[in-house]
């Protein structure tokens, strides 16, 4: 599943690379990037196995996960492809977890508690709707890949827990909504978004395994739209 995810990702920034570089700017020698600043909150991160049959002599509570909701920032460039729109950027995000471990059976007992800082890379493809009194679309709804760079944070207090790895790079599919209906007196628009990302692993132990289906990483982040 993750190499498939990878595999899409890859062919469709090679798909928008040739539809810009062969149609779009060719085409249109007068268009101009968008800029955006995004400021908003985020809930997910890393997801955890919820399914412990998979787990040798794991009981059904013996692991368990909790996020808290976070925060993010983004700078966004949008290029006008005919009409509508190839997205780029740069996006931080930042939130915590807690895994849980209550496994007599195999001796994991305690909290493990994560600061998971994430940097991303997304390139998508914005389709712009309601064009006739919004030049750039009164609503924007993009698809496309994200590329993350993940830092983390790991404390195990005094328990004793799994060995764990984790992954500095994980990749997938995002998809969102955006508009900016207000328009303030200097130009810039005021509006909000809501992107959503499921992508491959960045955390792995013993009830996280690369063989186990469930584990890997996702959000769903919204916040408003400052553009410029």
């Amino acid at each position: 599943m993750q190499r498939k995810i990878s595999t899409t990702g890859i062919i469709f920034v090679f798909l928008l690379m040739g539809c810009a570089s062969q149609q779009g700017i060719q085409d249109d020698k007068k268009w101009s990037p968008i800029y955006r600043l995004q400021l908003g909150t985020n809930k997910g991160g890393i997801v955890e196995n919820t399914d412990m049959a998979v787990v040798d002599n794991a009981g059904v509570d013996a692991f368990s996960g909790a996020t808290r909701r976070g925060v993010n920032a983004s700078g966004k460039v949008m290029l006008p492809i005919r009409g509508n729109f190839v997205e780029t950027g740069i996006d931080l995000m930042y939130n915590s977890q807690t895994f849980t471990y209550n496994d007599a059976a195999n001796d994991f007992m305690g909290e493990r508690k994560l600061g998971v800082t994430q940097f991303m890379v997304p390139l998508t493809y914005s389709i712009a709707l309601f064009r006739e009194n919004h030049p750039q679309g009164l609503f924007q709804f993009k698809l496309g890949y994200a590329a993350q760079f993940n830092l983390f944070s790991v404390s195990d207090g005094h328990a004793n827990l799994p060995g764990y790895s984790t992954h500095a790079f994980s990749n997938g599919a995002t998809l969102g909504f955006s508009t900016t209906p207000i328009r303030l007196k200097n130009g810039t628009r005021l509006g909000f978004f809501v992107d959503g990302y499921r992508g491959t692993r960045a955390y792995e132990d013993f009830y996280n395994q690369s063989e186990f289906e469930i584990p890997g990483t996702a959000f769903l982040k919204y916040g408003i739209i400052f553009q410029f």
